[in-house]
């Protein structure tokens, strides 16, 4: 650009203009569970529940957490009921799937 007085950087309100959004509500229960179960059609009813319940709570709390971080807290929690190799899910290991993806302060919206 022109180092002369010809050129200015765009005011704020301006430049807000120049970029419009659309803002999304996070999907009802019913619609993310379809979600993760296109996703992740392999996964027993039990993780998709439980991991679908915990996001809706989530969302009525104002928490930002997505179908995808949905699919990546059940895909932890297959992967580590795959190598235990007992097939038994507890809600211990969900909540363990929770902490590892989204950190210690997702837990409050677990159960």
């Amino acid at each position: 650009m022109n180092d002369d007085s010809s050129t200015f950087e765009l005011p704020e309100y301006i430049h807000s203009r120049l970029q419009p959004q659309i803002f999304l509500e996070f999907p009802d229960r019913d619609d993310e569970l379809a979600i993760l179960a296109e996703n992740l059609p392999f996964l027993e009813p039990y993780i998709l529940g439980y991991v679908v319940d915990f996001l809706q709570r989530a969302h009525d709390a104002d928490e930002k957490y997505t179908a995808r971080d949905g699919i990546n807290i059940a895909r932890y929690a297959a992967k580590v009921v795959g190598e235990q190799g007992d097939g038994k899910v507890d809600p211990d290991l969900l909540q363990q799937a929770i902490r590892m993806v989204l950190g210690e302060e997702a837990l409050p919206y677990a159960e």
